[in-house]
């Protein structure tokens, strides 16, 4: 009897510890903040053109893509507080049935919503973050909930249609910058692989 007890409380504590990543998009056990496998790239070999980690801020995933864009996780209050402080102009938040509220804070910027799902990420998604980021105050920080992949693909496409990196290049970024990228998702590396440029440009500025 005392070991279907132990048994009983053992799966009850289980199922209470477990969560879903990416609004309802499973991630492995492997995961964590700090420390993802494919950060392969160490601090002396990164490129110079890849997004610049911000120190000092609230902020765990911070990075500085250029003068116009940041790259985070969800901000929250001290987040947000912090971004009105170094006058970011806008937020685009990629999470879906999530958006930022910022009451209580400091922030008076602007606030946009495009709903991704990282295992399901679209061109009509794609296309309406990307003319966000084209026709927005800047900077910009664009966000979902942690900033690794929904973030990484949006900014990967930002790259391959804003700067004319290759697709190699954008997904090396997207996969070993060291934004936590998860494995797992490869849909989004093949996205980029199969995405047909020239469309998403049009589409974007047109």
């Amino acid at each position: 009897m005392k070991k279907v007890i132990f048994i009983i409380l053992g799966l009850s504590t289980l199922a209470c510890n477990s969560e879903n990543y990416d609004d309802s998009v499973p991630v492995s056990s492997s995961y964590t903040s700090r420390n993802s496998e494919l950060e392969t790239v160490s601090k002396d070999s990164r490129p110079q053109k890849w997004a610049k980690k911000v120190t000092g801020s609230p902020f765990d995933n911070l990075y500085k893509v250029n003068d116009d864009i940041y790259r985070s996780e969800q901000p929250d209050s001290d987040g947000y507080n912090y971004l009105q402080q170094k006058n970011v102009a806008s937020i685009l938040n990629l999470r879906s049935g999530h958006t930022d509220n910022v009451g209580g804070t400091n922030y008076t910027g602007s606030l946009y919503n495009v709903p991704m799902v990282a295992s399901s990420v679209s061109d009509v998604e794609i296309i309406k973050a990307l003319r966000i980021i084209r026709t927005a105050p800047k900077p910009i920080d664009i966000h979902c909930q942690h900033g690794s992949d929904r973030t990484g693909v949006t900014l990967a496409m930002y790259r391959i249609v804003f700067q004319n990196w290759s697709k190699q290049d954008a997904t090396q970024e997207m996969k070993e910058g060291g934004y936590n990228f998860h494995p797992q998702y490869t849909n989004l590396v093949n996205y980029i692989a199969n995405v047909d440029v020239d469309y998403i440009k049009t589409k974007v500025f047109n």
